[in-house]
């Protein structure tokens, strides 16, 4: 439970920081919160299998692009948000990491 508020307060957090991430209201967010765990649990996986020669190719990189579909993916399927592309979206995932890695260090038990 504390996981799923700290993802949701980073999501608020890309919300203010991005003027191409919207998300319109707490319902959005929970819902987008609940729809990026299922991604990053199921989608995101098959992605990196699928993708692991161009990161091997890109000594990692293309790992970001992937991080940034799976945010645009979530971001997509939930109507009251909306992220403007793809450089948006791996830039979002890129400061949602930080975000979500300092409320994580700051809230530990």
């Amino acid at each position: 439970m504390k996981r799923f508020i700290l993802n949701a307060v980073s999501l608020w957090v890309l919300d203010f920081l991005f003027s191409g991430v919207v998300i319109s209201d707490a319902g959005s967010l929970i819902v987008l919160t609940l729809i990026l765990a299922l991604c990053n649990s199921l989608l995101k996986p098959i992605l990196q299998f699928f993708s692991f020669p161009f990161t091997l190719m890109t000594l990692g990189l293309f790992g970001l692009v992937v991080n940034g579909m799976v945010l645009m993916i979530a971001f997509n399927l939930v109507s009251g948000a909306a992220i403007s592309g793809l450089f948006t979206a791996i830039l979002a995932s890129i400061v949602l990491s930080f975000v979500n890695g300092a409320l994580t260090d700051l809230f530990k038990e």
